[in-house]
């Protein structure tokens, strides 16, 4: 009775093979790689991609082909129960429906006999529907094996101190690179590497790197101080892995910075006098808040340092505008040289000039008389008026006579000086015989030179043109007209010609003065020789020509 009933089972599982249909089921993962030599456990998720439902699932064999097709060996395939139990063979799952997703946790072992590439694995299922009838369910599997252990994701660069992705980075901040390495071995892989930074074939901050990769990801984490005093400019960050099987490399360009930078420099006068102040603006952009240094350097002719002053001040984030004021100096053009600095790192620097206008001096004051009469005299006052700057100015000059109580002229003249000495002739009517105070006024930015003195014409015993000099010279300048000569060189030349006049009479009286009478010339007396004196030679006959005849 047994063995009819062995027999009759045996028989119900050939007819149902025979009648059975192939599936074709799929899994979520696309492929299982695994190193040669080593060994990869995992889950896969098996799709029902039929439109019936199972009551049993039994795990028959599994097969592995290569890019041909060809069946291959060095391939061992585990496989375990949703409980962890292994099994070779046997019940896998119980009512499966259409379109359940399952759970298959496996194990599988490459032979290092097995050569890198593409290979199938095929898993064979059967699948009892509640009729009884069998379906046979095949589930491929892609397997990539590989002898290279590391898998490298892509690295990306933050700034530590800000947590942001930037191409821009700061001195005195951090560079931290973030990679992430997959390790396919189930033994620990070892790394070298290196990261720095490089510009113009130079490298910079290089940081060494030397660890083990345990199995599964591996999480690289970086740092690289950039100090405050890297020189900015543009960098190219690079990373490098190295191990035995080959090296990672990522590269990215950054430019570096202080990020502090004066952006305009300026002044509230690009022309002050010699005793007024001027003011400088220097506008800073910062990307930090940050304590910083500046530096005021005023020079004059020949790079003559005139004024240094360095003062600290807290900036922030943003433009700041920094006022600072520069003393009075002496005339002449000035140029301001304005740094930033950190410390001993100079940040940026910038110049500007401006100009320093002496104010015009009267230098001298000159008076003649023109002409006289019974009460009043007519009078020519030549001023002289200094300009010490490079360039025309203008100016007012005015002036006033009196007498006590009494204003007698008074007026004013706006004058354009050119540089150097300028000359203005005022020419007026004054009395005679009485003392007559005057005032002479230079007007320059509202300030005032003023020079006061007084004076007495009488009238001369010859009627000569007399210079006289005014009380007080003093320092300015102004010119409208220029005398033709001036007063002193006048003086000269009339001292000249009384000179002149002199020697000529003291010769006119020599010359006309009686000669003195001649005296007869007497011929002395020869003397007597001895003779036997010495011996004279008499002279030769004196010849006379004539070119004609002697008149009768």
């Amino acid at each position: 009775m047994r063995r009819k009933l062995i027999v009759l089972i045996v028989l119900l599982l050939i007819t149902s093979m025979v009648s059975s249909q192939t599936l074709l089921f799929s899994t979520l993962e696309e492929k299982i790689v695994v190193i040669s030599g080593d060994y990869k456990e995992g889950t896969l998720t098996l799709i029902n991609n039929a439109d019936k439902d199972f009551q049993i699932v039994t795990f028959r064999r599994y097969y592995v082909l290569d890019s041909k097709n060809n069946e291959i060996s060095g391939i061992t395939l585990e496989i375990y129960k949703p409980d962890g139990e292994p099994l070779s063979t046997g019940v896998l799952y119980t009512y499966w429906k259409s379109g359940e997703e399952r759970t298959l946790r496996y194990k599988i072992y490459v032979n290092e006999s097995v050569k890198p590439g593409t290979y199938t694995l095929f898993m064979v299922l059967w699948g009892f529907l509640s009729s009884g009838d069998l379906r046979v369910i095949q589930i491929p599997v892609t397997l990539e094996i590989t002898d290279v252990p590391l898998m490298f994701k892509e690295a990306f660069v933050e700034v530590k101190e800000r947590s942001v992705k930037t191409n821009r980075i700061l001195t005195g901040e951090t560079i931290v690179i973030y990679s992430t390495v997959h390790n396919l071995k189930n033994s620990p892989v070892s790394i070298n590497g290196t990261a720095y930074l490089e510009k113009n074939g130079k490298r910079y901050l290089k940081t060494d790197i030397a660890m083990n990769l345990t199995p599964g990801d591996n999480s690289l984490q970086v740092e690289i101080p950039i100090p405050y005093d890297l020189q900015a400019g543009e960098y190219r960050l690079i990373y490098k892995l190295e191990y035995s099987k080959g090296t990672y490399l990522f590269s990215k360009v950054f430019y570096i910075t202080f990020g502090v930078d004066l952006t305009a420099i300026s002044l509230e006068k690009t022309e002050v006098m010699e005793d007024e102040k001027n003011t400088l603006y220097l506008t800073l952009f910062s990307e930090r808040d940050i304590v910083v240094n500046y530096t005021i350097e005023v020079y004059g002719v020949n790079n003559e340092l005139l004024h240094n002053s360095t003062k600290a001040i807290k900036i922030e984030k943003g433009s700041t505008i920094i006022q600072d004021e520069i003393p009075s100096l002496s005339p002449g053009s000035k140029k301001i040289m304005s740094k930033i600095s950190f410390g001993k790192i100079t940040l940026d620097q910038g110049s500007i000039s401006y100009n320093v206008l002496a104010y015009p001096q009267i230098e001298n004051i000159l008076y003649k008389e023109i002409s006289l009469n019974e009460n009043k005299a007519t009078v020519q006052f030549s001023i002289t008026l200094s300009n010490a700057n490079s360039k025309e100015v203008v100016t007012k000059l005015s002036y006033r006579f009196f007498r006590p109580n009494e204003t007698i002229h008074k007026g004013s003249r706006d004058l354009s000086l050119s540089p150097g000495e300028n000359y203005v002739n005022i020419t007026l009517e004054l009395p005679i015989g009485e003392k007559i105070y005057y005032e002479f006024s230079l007007i320059q930015n509202n300030k005032e030179q003023k020079i006061s003195g007084d004076l007495e014409i009488k009238p001369p015993a010859p009627p000569t043109s007399t210079f006289s000099q005014s009380s007080t010279p003093l320092t300015s300048t102004t010119n409208t007209t220029i005398p033709t000569p001036a007063p002193q060189q006048r003086n000269i030349l009339t001292y000249i010609a009384i000179l002149l006049i002199i020697i000529f009479l003291v010769l006119l009286i020599l010359y006309l003065k009686p000669a003195p009478s001649k005296k007869r010339r007497e011929r002395p007396k020869p003397k007597r020789r001895s003779p036997i004196g010495k011996f004279k030679r008499p002279k030769e006959p004196e010849i006379k020509e004539y070119r004609e005849l002697p008149k009768k």
